[in-house]
This record gives C-alpha cells, sequence and structure tokens, in this order.
C-alpha cells in the first residue's frame, strides 16, 4: 500500500539549517527527476520522496534523509554533473554513488551479487539503512510491477531482506515485509491462516485487553510506571512456526502476546516477578535476552503464561523490557546511529551462508497448509537433515554426510562422470561437510572421472560401497 509522504513529514524535528539542506535537495530533485519514470511506472521524484519517508520511519539522521531524496540522480542522462551542481559533500556524492552501484542486484538468485552487497555495506554500513528503505518501500507498492517482477521482488524480499533487517534488529520491517511477501507469493497457505485467526479474533483480542488491564493494575500496585501493549503474531511467522516446530494452529503458545515497557533495567525483572506471582507461567519457557542478549544486540526478558481464570482464556507470551531496549529492537542499527554494529552483524563468521539459507522452507512451494503434516513429520528427523538440489527438491540425507554422500544417494551411478558441486552457490571439495539447510548444486562431464579414492570423501557406508563397486567396474544403481 502506498504511503503519502510529504516534505514537511521528512524535516519534523529537525534542525532548521538540516532541514533547509532537504527542502533543497527535494526541490532539486523535483525540477531534475518528476519527468523521469521508473519501470514501476512512478517518477524518480516519487520514488525519492517514498524511499526518504520510509527512513524517516527509523532515523532522524538528515543526512540519509537527504541523500534518499536525491539518490537516483544518476538516473538522469546529465547526472554526473547534477551530483556536482548541487553542492554535496564527498561523502554524500559516495553514499550517492553506493546506492546506485547497489541498483538492480538480485542478491538471492546470484552468489556474486550478494558478495557484492555485503561488500559495498562494509564500505559504507549506512548504505544497508538505505537500502533496507528502498526494499520496504518497494514491497509496500508491489502492484506496480508485473506480476513476474513482483513476484521476483517478492521472493527475494522474503528469502534475503528480510533477513538483513532481522540480522540488524529492524523489526518494525521485517514483519510488514515476511507478512507481505508471503501472502503475495502464497496467498492459499496464507488465507488459510488467516482464516484460523479471524475465527478467533474476537476472544484473542478479548483476552488481551483483559491481560493487560489485569497487569497494568498488578504491577501498578507494587510501584512499577510501566506502558503494556499487545499484538496477534503475523500470518507468515505464524506459518513458519507451525512448520519448523511441528505445531497446529491452536498450539502456538506465543500467537498472543503481552509487551511490558518499563524505565530501567532492574524494573524489568521487579515486573516479571510481578508476572509470575499473579499469573501461571509455564515452566522452561522463559528467556532472560538481557542478561544474555542475542547477537543481533535484542535484548527483552520472554515468558509464557497459562490461561488465568477470569483474564485470559488463552497462553500468551509476555516481554519485558525498557523503553531503551524496544527502540533498539524496533528500528535496531538505525535507532541510535550505531552503524559499526552492522558490520559485525554481517561479517560474522557463517553470516553469508545463513543468508543465503534463510527461509529455506519456503523454497518447497508449500500451497496449502493441507500439506504441512507431511513436510513437518519429514524435516526434522533426528538423525537426518534437509538438503535442495539444483531444483529446489527436498532430499532427506543421514547425518553426517558429504557433498559426495549426497550425489551417490541422489544420482547413483552417475557419480561416475561427477564433474562439480557447488554448496550454497560456492564451489566446494566433493568431501565438504552438509549442513541442514544447505542447496547443492550438481554438474556432470560426459566422460567416466570416477577414481577410487573417492570413496575416501564419503562418510556414509552407502557412498563408499557404490564408490568402489562403480571403480571397480561392478556396476550400480541408475537413477
Amino acid at each position: 500500500m502506498t504511503k503519502k509522504y510529504s516534505i514537511k513529514d521528512i524535516v519534523e524535528n529537525l534542525k532548521e539549517g538540516d532541514a533547509e539542506n532537504i527542502k533543497k535537495a527535494a526541490d532539486f530533485s523535483f525540477k531534475y527527476l518528476s519527468n523521469i519514470p521508473r519501470r514501476s511506472g512512478e517518477s524518480y521524484f516519487q520514488h525519492g520522496m517514498e524511499v526518504a519517508g520510509t527512513l524517516k520511519e527509523v532515523s532522524n539522521d538528515p543526512k540519509l534523509l537527504r541523500v534518499g531524496l536525491i539518490h537516483d540522480l544518476y538516473v538522469h542522462p546529465q547526472g554526473k554533473k547534477l551530483v556536482n551542481e548541487l553542492g554535496l559533500s564527498a561523502d554524500d556524492k559516495s553514499l550517492i554513488q553506493g546506492m546506485y552501484g547497489l541498483r538492480r542486484l538480485h542478491i538471492d538468485k546470484k552468489t556474486d551479487d550478494l558478495d557484492h552487497v555485503v561488500n559495498t555495506i562494509i564500505r559504507d554500513p549506512r548504505l544497508v539503512i538505505m537500502r533496507m528503505a528502498h526494499r520496504m518501500n518497494d514491497v509496500r507498492n508491489l502492484e506496480r510491477f508485473s506480476e513476474r517482477m513482483a513476484r521476483n521482488l517478492a521472493g527475494e524480499t522474503l528469502h534475503m531482506y528480510s533477513a538483513i533487517v532481522g540480522k540488524l534488529n529492524m523489526n518494525i520491517w521485517r514483519r510488514e515485509m515476511e507478512d507481505t511477501c508471503f501472502k503475495w507469493l502464497y496467498p492459499e497457505s496464507a488465507n488459510s491462516i488467516q482464516y484460523q485467526m479471524d475465527r478467533v479474533k474476537k476472544m484473542d483480542e478479548a483476552c488481551l485487553i483483559y491481560a493487560s488491564e489485569f497487569l497494568h493494575r498488578k504491577l501498578g500496585e507494587h510501584g512499577l510506571k510501566v506502558k503494556i501493549s499487545s499484538r496477534i503474531k503475523g500470518v507468515y511467522s505464524a506459518y513458519r512456526k507451525m512448520l519448523i516446530k511441528n505445531l497446529n494452529f491452536g498450539e502456538l503458545y506465543d500467537r498472543l502476546a503481552i509487551r511490558i515497557l518499563v524505565d530501567k533495567e532492574e524494573d524489568c525483572y521487579k515486573a516479571l516477578w510481578v508476572v509470575h506471582k499473579y499469573m501461571n507461567p509455564v515452566f522452561g519457557l522463559m528467556h532472560d535476552y538481557i542478561g544474555m542478549p542475542k547477537e543481533n544486540g535484542y535484548q527483552s526478558l520472554h515468558t509464557v503464561v497459562h490461561p488465568l481464570s477470569g483474564v485470559t482464556d488463552r497462553s500468551m507470551e509476555v516481554q519485558i523490557r525498557t523503553h531503551e531496549m524496544h527502540s533498539t529492537c524496533e528500528f535496531g542499527v538505525a535507532a541510535h546511529g550505531n552503524y559499526k554494529k552492522v558490520n559485525y552483524s554481517l561479517t560474522r563468521p557463517g553470516a553469508r551462508v545463513n543468508l543465503l539459507r534463510n527461509l529455506s522452507v519456503m523454497k518447497q512451494g508449500i500451497e496449502s497448509v493441507d500439506k504441512l503434516d507431511v513436510v513437518m513429520q519429514q524435516q526434522y528427523i533426528g538423525d537426518h537433515m534437509l538438503v535442495f538440489d539444483n531444483n529446489n527438491n527436498i532430499h532427506y540425507v543421514p547425518k553426517p554426510s558429504t557433498a559426495l554422500d549426497f550425489v551417490c544417494t541422489i544420482h547413483g551411478a552417475k557419480v561416475n562422470r561427477l564433474k562439480e558441486v557447488r554448496v550454497n552457490g560456492r564451489k566446494q571439495s566433493m568431501g565438504t561437510l552438509l549442513n541442514d539447510g544447505d542447496t547443492l548444486e550438481v554438474s556432470f562431464s560426459r566422460q567416466k572421472v570416477l577414481k577410487r579414492n573417492w570413496k575416501d570423501y564419503c562418510e556414509g557406508r552407502f557412498g563408499r560401497e557404490l564408490v568402489r563397486q562403480l571403480s571397480s567396474g561392478v556396476g550400480g544403481a541408475s537413477h
């Protein structure tokens, strides 16, 4: 859904000098970009206003807001001249050039594109905030694009961009990205979950109201000044949890949640004591992310409470955090301008592979929740792991397995002509150990290349025996 932004909205609460610079940039953009259309139909001026308005949701950084307005100047035939004419600083020009260099990359399809995005962001972490705002705006306006392009944008966003905003703790955009793209890509599944939510909506809302009022009263009695809000789990988040945790809709214990905001960290623990004193906590479902924050900096206390007579007929999660923790949770690195955390979040060991593997369950193309039971029964078999092939088909292979084990199990005698394996888009040794959720691409040559010592690259008995038989000329199963 298109959001309308005015220059007044964008400069709100900014210093007078910063506001004037932004207004000047907006006038300049209108003059040179209002008659140049994007592929989606709107002008580049309108697009710049929308990106800057989206950035305003998470940041008051005047430099980011100004660059958001004019980041498309290079699409003008005289773009380089215009950038110089506007009298921008070298830093502003660098940001604009960085955004221009990230145009039309497909990080969900091309490993090289993902590398380019990550490396560009490492050089200037502010670009990730701007790029996420750019994508958030496109997601809100998917109807502007052709059907094919909209599906590509939605798929890439669900698989990749939502993972990046999650790593950066920008949950205010992650939830919207996930639900919008899930509904666009998998309307049947989304509608089925939404139908179940709508059936219990009135009771859910009543439980949240009564529980919120009850807790507000009890916390006040113990001298705590709090702000309480509530939420019902998003459609995609519910779908994914059902799939991963092997739950039906009624078993989602955190489908309803109450958030308690307090002033000081010590008040978080006092509030937790009050919640547990007057409600029925579920053993084993209390998590202290304040004492032990998540890797992306997320801090909060989580607990789950049973239904309480006269207050709630539903189990629900209670989250307790300070106002500052909440700001960081919703807006992430953009909340305080601590862009250095971007580098840590995206470059720590395994980050690129984790991004490539993100939300891999969606690759199954499940179009109906009727298929969930079968998938859930198979997906988390203790001694097996889920691996995808070239065509995104799912295979369940024993743990541990190497790339060569996979080829032997899935392709049989074709291992004779194995040319190359790629794990998560990168060329790897056939002895590479696989992990749950990996994607393995296999290519074959025309000539037999199998050697007897290949058996040493197998962890499983089947693979070793097949290699031994084929290299000895005994033969083997053909697929």
